[in-house]
């Protein structure tokens, strides 16, 4: 039976990109006392699907239960780059993730069907199986994330904004400059554990923005097909 205890809800507000400050001064005057969790930093993944995109498509047509798959890490650089793989899982609104940290550094000069090699190479046969499924590099994305959370730290809120996005589907290497013209936005994220529903309801019905399907994922790769 699956442990269903690490799943958590997630809530998503989006607005326009100019409204930056007023989305922070939303999150820094919230009634629920919210304050610095953890110092801003540039959040970089590797989104990973399936040939016929399973992942996108699952996401499009609002399925209640799917996977995504990708590789994450911190900081500007891509050159020596220790990634850690993220399985995340959506059951509705409450989702999970599962993470592992290759023993191995990554370089996004190199070619996609060496630093994949490496990949495989270098996590335990679980992932390895599912690399083998979940084998195409789609899409590369970036954006800057700050980080905030309540007093007990119970519920948790992200901000992320300046978020931009690269096509990887025809690329034999990674593509890091011919950008997908994504629209400018600001996506805040609320974020506890089951237990925590009515709280979380509360602190989201605080912000002045409607409920939002948003997938940097899904969204930039409609974007990526409309370019075609």
């Amino acid at each position: 039976m699956k442990d269903d205890s690490d799943l958590r809800y997630e809530i998503k507000l989006v607005c326009e990109g100019h409204r930056l400050p007023q989305a922070r001064s939303w999150v820094r005057l919230h009634p629920a006392g919210l304050t610095v969790a953890y110092p801003p930093r540039r959040v970089n993944n590797v989104y990973l699907d399936t040939p016929h995109l399973n992942s996108f498509e699952a996401n499009l047509a609002g399925l209640c239960t799917r996977q995504k798959l990708r590789l994450r890490w911190y900081g500007s650089s891509v050159l020596n780059i220790q990634p850690q793989l993220e399985l995340k899982e959506k059951e509705n609104l409450l989702g999970r993730k599962k993470r592992h940290k290759p023993p191995c550094r990554l370089n996004l000069t190199q070619s996609w069907a060496d630093i994949l090699r490496t990949l495989r190479a270098n996590v335990e046969p679980e992932w390895q199986m599912m690399l083998q499924t979940v084998s195409r590099p789609v899409l590369f994305n970036h954006y800057r994330r700050e980080y905030y959370v309540t007093f007990d730290g119970a519920v948790r809120v992200t901000l992320d904004f300046s978020q931009a996005a690269y096509d990887q589907r025809f690329s034999l290497r990674p593509n890091l400059h011919l950008g997908l013209p994504i629209a400018d936005s600001v996506v805040i994220e609320i974020k506890a554990a089951r237990d925590q529903a009515q709280r979380l309801q509360e602190i989201a019905a605080a912000f002045p923005l409607p409920r939002s399907r948003n997938s940097k994922y899904a969204g930039s790769v409609l974007a990526a097909l409309t370019c075609q």
